[in-house]
């Protein structure tokens, strides 16, 4: 039997695009989502966007529910669909109140990775513009230029 084989690492390396924090330590990710939706209302209207909610906190019956429900930890923010069958998942991350930019956990690196080895466009992005970009990269018919 091969133990190693079973073991996840501890600190697992995303194998997908993850993007560095940009500096702009006044954008939460909240802000960071906001502003990809709204670049993705005007520049590509084809493109249909779909939060995943699974970041609140709740109580032990409402995570019982939520677990029932099928919610699973690591699931990235958004996922984006267009004509040709195409999808692809975003996690957005941003700064805190004290300033320091987000950081992927372990279990979206492991969902992240599982699903780059599906062959599924993933990436995690600070900044909104370059998120838009990378769909445009993966197929999503972007229309104009997008800036930063």
């Amino acid at each position: 039997m091969n133990w190693a084989a079973l073991e996840s690492s501890l600190d697992p390396e995303p194998f997908f695009h993850v993007e560095k924090p940009d500096g702009r330590k006044a954008l939460t990710e909240l802000h960071r989502v906001q502003m990809l939706l709204k670049l993705v209302r005007e520049l590509a209207p084809a493109v249909h966007v779909h939060a995943i909610p699974n970041a609140a906190k709740r109580g032990l019956k409402a995570q019982r529910k939520a677990k029932a429900e099928g919610i699973r930890a690591g699931v990235f923010d958004l996922c984006f669909t267009w004509a040709g069958g195409s999808a692809a998942w975003i996690e957005m991350k941003g700064y805190d109140a004290a300033g320091r930019a987000g950081k992927l956990s372990a279990a979206q690196i492991d969902w992240g990775n599982a699903h780059f080895r599906m062959c599924h466009d993933v990436a995690s992005f600070f900044s909104p513009e370059k998120a838009l970009e990378w769909l445009r990269g993966c197929g999503a018919p972007v229309k104009g230029s997008v800036t930063a």
